[in-house]
């Protein structure tokens, strides 16, 4: 059974910082992320990245759809299917490849190739809010998973 938490968020700082807390909880998941051009997707997935350990400068894969970033045994590969307009293109720009990880798949522009995601896939919506900065995150998945989010994020916010 799947269920959908909202979070604002205030600032690309905030927007990362949940990508962090995001990153241990669902880990050797496909993140499916959507929103509008500059809603955060890339800075939702910076978040990711550090929340697993990598520090290397994670940017948008608009032109090379794909990057991957490695910290010892944990992969985070990084899609952006902004371009890949059917089947046929994710499948040439090797989606197949990681939609079983080991870490974490975050794909932006995901509603261009949700349809053969595999069940069980994160789906996160960022929807821009009321002033240039905040945002709201619709995160769904396995009930289990959100609420153990929920409660890192509360946990986060208490410290």
């Amino acid at each position: 059974m799947e269920k959908t938490y909202v979070i604002a968020t205030c600032n690309e700082e905030d927007t990362i910082r949940l990508g962090k807390i995001l990153a241990s909880v669902f880990e050797d998941r496909v993140i499916a992320v959507c929103g509008d051009l500059g809603a955060g997707k890339t800075h939702f997935a910076k978040g990711i990245a550090l929340g697993m350990g990598i520090a290397k400068h994670v940017t948008s894969p608009t032109f090379s759809i794909l990057n991957i970033y490695r910290n010892g045994d944990k992969t985070f590969y990084h899609m952006d299917a902004y371009r890949l307009t059917d089947e046929e293109s994710a499948y040439n720009a090797g989606i197949e490849d990681i939609l079983q990880p080991k870490g974490i798949t975050l794909i932006e522009w995901a509603e261009n190739v949700t349809d053969i995601l595999s069940d069980g896939y994160v789906s996160v919506n960022i929807e821009k809010g009321s002033d240039e900065n905040k945002r709201l995150l619709y995160v769904t998945a396995d009930r289990q998973s959100v609420d153990r989010m929920a409660l890192l994020i509360h946990e986060d916010t208490d410290r």
